[in-house]
């Protein structure tokens, strides 16, 4: 008996070793750096080292505890004191099992947190891509879209005020993303070709749009109330203003279907059917198009140019866990507009989240729904998140792991819902580390301290999602006020399932409608990028049929076609022994190549011309192969292009 209690504690010591490790150093470091200069424990590396090392002290705690305990049963059974003596191990025990309980709690919360990697990797794509150029996501950013200065503290300066977007180049914006996604060389022939795309895909007709047909607008409004007097609809108190779709964003797109493409002003309607249409969103849209149906869920607000919704269509949705992780919401209504129209436009707004890590397109329909038990939210649907006790709470309750019921993919699957949609939109103008703060400026490259300025537009939900995560991870690695939601245990999980049909829960036929259909066995395609400087997906490497990120500038451009933007030539394309590079300008220049798997294989500076023989950084030769060359200027980081060759060595 001796023998085996010896093993089990070897066998605990073992497994602890990595621990015990990482929790001296983390101590010694956290006491080192902090103790001299305190306001150091707000830095990301004390943040990260602060977990590692409580858990290390209550280990200790624990275990001189338990030890003592320990110690003491053996006194007490010397002394013939038997009571004493099991009360003594009974407490020995508890300390034991209590400990590695919430030792084990805590690790997984931690290690979670802490750890940037995803089990699908880089470049590993899952899915079918949808659209005319499927799986095709457009990234528009221009740092001229929105005013720098905004402080975006208090309502008298914030994200959503005109004198805070520039109109004209949020409108340009907005143009490019429908040239870009369609190929066309006009908005009205860009939009013409997206609505045959999806009505080919919904009815088997290739047709366009037509007059009569309604389109439902959704917009990220739900928690305006917080910062908005709702008995005006206008702007009424001092709480901050809430990170959500700009307004601005929204009357770019209007001003394409009305203007471009001539779609009537009273068949479009905007909304977030769960709450009200305040004044921000609704004047200066109202003050171009004011027959335009702007929707509000209470019949009061008519006297302000609000429409009342007609009413709801009951059970819209059935969730497809039937009850068992969401207990308490079987399913919801959805309001007659959104039901019964032809189209529907997502513009939701880049952001992180406490419950889900991060909020989309799909999460934005938590805002779609109607009365539930008498209320007007969406808590109910929080057990269908990661985080479902509470905000940022990831040691208990927590929904961590792949192949779990996900609520977003019924959304995402609904045929009311995710695939009545023509178009999905994230506005990351101003971005968002939580579904109820304000914005904050993002620090990565290329926004440098500025507000994100960004639009991500795609005819394939979950390409664009996959999209946004990879760059709400970026930053949220540099920047500490998103507080690691973007690395929430099993983040994209949801976006797993709507890929691919052999990723689904475990026991769950995904049948949002509750009719006996089950949904498509993919609802689009989702990878992540190469890393986070070049943000190469397969199709832009060419290595593979998955997302292709078209971008502002040519580093990050489809590679179709093959040469781009080339500001100089190389030859022989293929080669054997090696390939000459001459570039058209004089100034110093810097020479990246990549294998097929997007990976860094060969960098030097060069001036003018150089030979490159196929080898990599250290020499070796690389195998033969597709590789991407790219050449920028070495002092201004400007691309001067990319292209594809082949090593036939």
């Amino acid at each position: 008996m001796i023998e085996r209690i010896k093993t089990f504690f070897k066998s605990i010591s073992q497994t602890k070793l990595a621990f015990l490790v990482l929790g001296i150093g983390s101590t010694v470091w956290f006491l080192f750096r902090v103790i001299p200069k305190p306001s150091r424990a707000g830095y990301p590396c004390m943040k990260a080292a602060a977990p590692i090392m409580s858990g290390f002290v209550v280990y200790l705690l624990a275990l001189g505890g338990s030890a003592m305990l320990f110690k003491r049963t053996f006194a007490k059974l010397k002394q013939a004191r038997y009571l004493a003596a099991s009360v003594a191990f009974i407490g020995f025990l508890a300390v034991v099992i209590v400990f590695n309980y919430n030792d084990a709690k805590q690790s997984f919360a931690t290690a979670n947190l802490v750890n940037s990697d995803l089990p699908d990797g880089p470049n590993n794509p899952m899915g079918v891509g949808q659209g005319i150029f499927p799986g095709r996501v457009i990234w528009e950013w221009n740092k001229a879209a929105t005013n720098e200065k905004c402080a975006n503290t208090k309502l008298t300066d914030c994200f959503f005020m005109a004198k805070n977007n520039n109109q004209d180049t949020i409108n340009k914006m907005a143009n490019n993303t429908i040239k870009k996604l369609s190929g066309k060389k006009t908005v009205k022939e860009g939009w013409d070709a997206i609505f045959r795309n999806f009505n080919n895909k919904k009815l088997g007709t290739p047709s366009g749009y037509v007059a009569g047909e309604t389109i439902f607008i959704k917009v990220n409004n739900g928690q305006a109330g917080w910062a908005i007097n709702t008995t005006t609809l206008a702007s009424g108190n001092t709480t901050l203003p809430i990170a959500e779709t700009t307004p601005a964003t929204v009357l770019a797109f209007v001003t394409q279907l009305v203007d471009s493409c001539g779609v009537p002003q009273d068949k479009i309607y905007i909304g977030e059917p769960m709450t009200h249409l305040f004044d921000h969103m609704y004047n200066p849209i109202h003050a171009k198009y004011p027959n335009i149906k702007y929707l509000d869920k209470e019949s009061r607000y008519t006297s302000l140019g609000r429409t009342t919704i007609s009413g709801w269509h009951a059970n819209a949705i059935y969730y497809s866990d039937g009850g068992s992780d969401m207990p308490n919401a079987i399913s919801d209504a959805i309001c007659n507009e959104m039901y019964n129209a032809n189209y529907m436009i997502n513009i939701a707004a880049l952001k992180a989240h406490a419950r889900g890590g991060v909020t989309l397109c799909a999460k934005l329909h938590f805002g779609s729904h109607g009365l539930h038990n008498g209320k007007w939210d969406s808590y109910h649907l929080h057990d269908g998140l990661i985080a479902t006790v509470d905000n940022d709470v990831l040691d208990q309750g927590v929904r961590g792991n792949y192949g779990m019921y996900r609520v977003l993919t019924d959304i995402i699957g609904h045929e009311k819902l995710g695939r009545n949609t023509v178009l999905f939109v994230v506005d990351g103008l101003w971005g968002g580390i939580e579904a109820t703060d304000i914005g904050v400026k993002w620090q990565t490259a290329p926004f440098s301290n500025d507000w994100p300025n960004s639009l991500f537009v795609s005819q394939d939900e979950v390409a664009v999602e996959s999209v946004c995560i990879d760059f709400l991870r970026a930053e949220a690695k540099a920047n500490i006020a998103f507080r690691n939601r973007p690395f929430f245990p099993a983040v994209d999980d949801y976006l797993h399932q709507a890929a691919d049909k052999k990723n689904w829960a475990k026991g769950i036929v995904y049948d949002p409608e509750g009719d006996g259909t089950e949904m498509p066995a993919s609802l689009g395609v989702h990878e992540h990028w190469n890393n986070a400087t070049d943000k190469q997906y397969t199709k832009n490497l060419g290595t593979g049929n998955g997302i292709e990120l078209i971008s502002y500038k040519s580093a990050y451009t489809s590679t179709r076609p093959i040469v781009q933007n080339v500001g100089f030539k190389s030859f022989p394309n293929p080669f054997t022994e090696s390939i000459r590079i001459e570039a058209a300008s004089e100034k110093l220049l810097s020479l990246n190549i990549y294998n097929g798997s997007g990976q860094l294989v060969f960098n030097t500076v060069m001036t003018k011309s150089y030979n490159w023989s196929g080898v990599s950084q250290n020499g070796a030769a690389l195998p033969k192969g597709m590789y991407l060359i790219k050449v920028s200027e070495k002092v201004s980081g400007q691309v001067m292009g990319t292209e594809k060759v082949m090593c036939n060595r």
